[in-house]
């Protein structure tokens, strides 16, 4: 593996890292999993907050999950290379 390689992976494994103590924040929080969370506003089938602090919370989270997956994404693009 090329050194590049290796500190694009070193990169995406720290951000990995970050987004998923981020997450965990949120599940706590909210005593859900990330998964279902996501599901579950992505489908619309969780009502929309109407605490502005919690809606907000929500969009961050939502991001946060969305952010996770295309990291990990990529992790596993640049680790089939290997």
């Amino acid at each position: 593996m090329e050194s590049t390689t290796i500190s694009a992976v070193e990169k995406l494994v720290l951000r990995r890292r970050w987004l998923i103590k981020e997450i965990k924040k949120f599940e706590r929080k909210y005593g859900i999993n990330s998964k279902d969370f996501y599901e579950k506003w992505s489908k619309g089938l969780l009502p929309e907050p109407l605490d502005p602090e919690t809606h907000g919370d929500f969009m961050i989270w939502y991001g946060l999950v969305e952010e996770l997956n295309n990291v990990e994404k990529e992790l596993e693009k640049k680790l089939k290379h290997v």
